[in-house]
């Protein structure tokens, strides 16, 4: 594994994000599922899943005319409706991304939440979608996504 990502063509050390996460050693040790909260209202358990994994992160809607970018992000968690991810820029709500999981599998999330960590890191909620349905995996009400299964 190296010791950088690889954001908008630009290599990020990850020496850059010691300051937004526990050790190394300590993100990627953890397993399982994560400790409920009294509070947590979530439609599906979530798990630790910590890996490095590709994204492709179109631009938000105020932004047409710039390209969607392909790198490298940190996967923190995920359920079956989607996931919690660390990314060095903000990204935005219904913001689209393609990502890859470990199996190979290409699946498309849009953000719901963005929040900095630190300078250049942000951690994000994005749930899974598929294109062309209708509805949202929060209202099932329209919106053009929907949650995939």
């Amino acid at each position: 594994m190296s010791d950088t990502l690889q954001v908008d063509n630009e290599e990020v050390s990850l020496a850059e994000t010691d300051a937004l996460v526990e050790s190394d050693a300590e993100f990627f040790a953890k397993t399982g599922p994560l400790p409920l909260h009294w509070n947590d209202e979530r439609r599906f358990p979530r798990f630790y899943y910590r890996s490095r994994m590709k994204a492709v992160i179109y631009p938000s809607k105020d932004q047409p005319e710039r390209q969607p970018t392909a790198c490298e992000v940190l996967l923190r968690d995920l359920s079956r409706g989607g996931i919690s991810l660390l990314h060095t820029q903000q990204l935005y709500p219904n913001q689209r991304l393609d990502v890859t999981l470990a199996d190979g599998v290409t699946r498309a999330v849009k953000v719901v939440w963005c929040r900095r960590m630190t300078e250049r890191c942000y951690a994000v909620g994005a749930e899974f979608f598929k294109e062309g349905s209708k509805g949202t995996a929060a209202d099932g009400a329209g919106g053009g996504v929907t949650s995939a299964s």
